[in-house]
């Protein structure tokens, strides 16, 4: 996991004055992958979400997705009932907090443990708790979504090769190639873009929260779900990605490919191989 350093005077100045308190605590919160996530609590008992955008680099690799693309999809989710953060301070441009920043609502609850080698020892999500992550996504889906970042792909199809250590080369290019046949969307809507129950939080079978808004796109509402699979797919293995499909009324497998190739083959982050190209040849047909 990446390591960020702790906010700066500066930033906790700029967090006692948007919050009229001092501040107690600031605890890292783990998953913070792209950017430092942090709860901040103040001295009068209140908890919030930081994140901080301080990662060297960022602009370059990540250019759509600012703390305004994240603030614009926060307030385009404002007021639809979905369990999501709320805006309470944006520093876009670091001005305030020395980097920047966006400070959000506390959401109550726990992510859910994932099997990192799919052995059974972590219960994939339930049947009902899979709906509920459906039903939250279609609401999501509803909405425009105005302002966000237009949906930019993080792969190059045209520059993608088979993963190096694959066996199965020719599966790959099978795959690279049938991706720029898809045509566009025929609506674009919000997307969360980051959509799996790693995202999410719990309580007692309860979605409390969905979380982590950095990459929200204005795309084809499919690949939310498309997403949703391989994830599920890489977590807990391929009967709980199966079992999402009954869930969808209209699903295009078109959606779970591009999905699919849209997400790291290779290093420290990528599913193990074997389990990617099985998935991948269901796809394929």
């Amino acid at each position: 996991m990446q390591v960020y350093p702790a906010p700066s005077a500066r930033t906790l100045d700029w967090l006692r004055r948007v919050l009229g308190a001092p501040v107690a605590a600031v605890t890292p919160l783990t998953g913070g992958i792209a950017q430092a996530v942090d709860a901040v609590d103040t001295a009068d008992g209140r908890r919030y979400a930081l994140r901080r955008w301080c990662r060297p680099g960022w602009q370059v690799e990540d250019p759509w997705f600012t703390p305004d693309n994240e603030a614009a999809a926060l307030s385009a989710l404002s007021g639809t009932g979905l369990p999501v953060p709320e805006v309470v301070a944006l520093d876009a441009a670091g001005g305030q907090a020395e980097c920047p920043a966006l400070l959000m609502t506390w959401l109550p609850g726990r992510m859910l443990p994932s099997a990192t080698h799919r052995d059974g020892s972590v219960p994939p999500p339930t049947a009902a708790m899979l709906a509920r992550l459906v039903e939250a996504a279609h609401a999501i889906h509803a909405v425009d979504g105005a302002g966000v970042a237009p949906f930019e792909p993080y792969v190059v199809l045209g520059q993608a090769r088979p993963p190096a250590a694959s066996t199965r080369p020719q599966l790959w290019e099978r795959a690279i190639a049938a991706g720029p046949a898809t045509p566009p969307p025929a609506r674009a809507t919000l997307l969360h873009r980051d959509y799996h129950p790693g995202n999410t939080l719990w309580r007692d079978g309860t979605l409390t929260g969905i979380v982590d808004w950095t990459n929200a796109s204005r795309g084809a509402p499919g690949y939310d779900f498309g997403y949703l699979r391989i994830n599920l797919l890489i977590m807990y293995g391929q009967e709980a990605a199966d079992a999402v499909l009954p869930l969808l009324d209209d699903h295009d497998p078109a959606d779970d490919l591009a999905a699919f190739l849209d997400m790291e083959w290779e290093g420290p982050h990528a599913a193990p191989l074997p389990v990617l190209e099985s998935y991948l040849e269901t796809l394929l047909g």
